[in-house]
Parts: C-alpha cells; sequence; structure tokens
C-alpha cells in the first residue's frame, strides 16, 4: 500500500462507547422510562452498568437499536414477549456482520491513485499474506497482498 496507514478509529465506534441515559433513551423511543425498567426487569433490554447498583441506568446503541424496534412491533400488535424474540432474531445477522468487520479490520490506506485500501489483516488460509478490500466500479474487489509490503503501518 503506498501510503502510511491511518489513524485507527474503531475505538470511537464500538458499540459500548456511545450511550445514553434512560430519559434519552425514552425520549428516543416514546417509551417511558417505568415500562423501560420493566421491560429491564423481564431481561429484554440490559442497561450496561447492570452489575452496578444505585447508579443511573446507561444503555448502549444496540440497546437503543432494540428498545425502538420492540416499541414499533408493540404498536404493530406484537405482545412484549414476541416483540424481544422478534428483535432478537432480526439482530442476530447485524451482530454477525458487525462482529466480523471490527474483528477484521484493521485500518485503511489511501493508495497513490487515491483509492481506499481496507486493511481485513492476516488472510488465515496463508499468514504470510495480508487481505486488503476495496471498491472497483461500485464492486466490492478483494486482493491478497504480501505481508512484508504492508508491515510499514
Amino acid at each position: 500500500m503506498a501510503n502510511e496507514a491511518r489513524p485507527d478509529f474503531r475505538g470511537l465506534f464500538h458499540r459500548d462507547q456511545l450511550t445514553i441515559g434512560i430519559s434519552e433513551l425514552s425520549k428516543m423511543t416514546g417509551v417511558s422510562p417505568r415500562q423501560l425498567r420493566y421491560w429491564q426487569k423481564k431481561g429484554y433490554i440490559i442497561p450496561k452498568n447492570e452489575d452496578e447498583p444505585g447508579r443511573a441506568r446507561i444503555y448502549t446503541m444496540k440497546m437503543v437499536i432494540k428498545a425502538a424496534a420492540m416499541s414499533n412491533l408493540l404498536q404493530a400488535g406484537y405482545t412484549l414477549k414476541a416483540a424481544a424474540a422478534q428483535v432478537d432474531e432480526r439482530m442476530r445477522p447485524a451482530q454477525t456482520m458487525y462482529h466480523i468487520m471490527f474483528d477484521r479490520y484493521q485500518g485503511y490506506q489511501v493508495a497513490d491513485n487515491g483509492q481506499i485500501l481496507v486493511d481485513l489483516g492476516a488472510f488465515d488460509p496463508d499468514p504470510s499474506k495480508e487481505l486488503v478490500a476495496k471498491l472497483v466500479d461500485d464492486q466490492v474487489v478483494f486482493e491478497l497482498k504480501d505481508q512484508a509490503a504492508n508491515d510499514s503501518h
């Protein structure tokens, strides 16, 4: 890769870093704080700091999405239990994609031609190679690069 690797911004977007309190969650979802506490008691939503009794509840973005989706399903006529189960099932593929991207993403570089090269780390079948993704005509293209060519980052 032509230029040095760019700073790693993964930490800014880690799902546990972006949090909100119960009042903000209530405003965002239209669900009362009392109802949110009931959902928590039933185990449908879990505050990030559940192991810190007496502290104000804070929720991760995953729980924000889950609470909003549950609220929408309840308005559509689902029971609370069915809404929670449906949301859990719908979130599984997104959680898988999230883990794959954040486990593999190592950073990015800008090539001399201006193309963004996304470093996905060592290629499992051949660790001497690095897997790189880029867009070519709006299509994702993968390339294998020699590790030695990328060790400068």
